[in-house]
């Protein structure tokens, strides 16, 4: 499940840098585009809403990072504790 968060991480961050590319090229005054104004909306509508999830993102996997930490603990004791008896008998 990290590798997932790290990954959903990882492909939010490209899609930052590719909208505030996509804004940049948008206001470049070499070519102006009769949308241009619609284009960077959209894109800075898109970027705050990415950057707002990566946020919860961020939060979420400080809480999970214990959680699967003290699981992973529990689950090693459980099967040391499982092979020790396993030897016993």
């Amino acid at each position: 499940m990290l590798n997932k968060f790290e990954e959903l991480k990882q492909l939010c961050e490209a899609e930052i840098r590719s909208l505030k590319h996509q804004i940049n090229m948008a206001k470049a005054p070499f070519f102006p585009r009769w949308d241009a104004k619609s284009t960077i909306q959209k894109a800075e509508v898109k970027l705050e809403k990415i950057q707002e999830l990566l946020a919860k993102l961020e939060a979420l996997s400080e809480q999970v990072n214990p959680v699967v930490t003290d699981i992973k603990e529990i689950l090693g004791l459980e099967r040391h504790a499982a092979t020790k008896s396993q030897n016993k008998q």
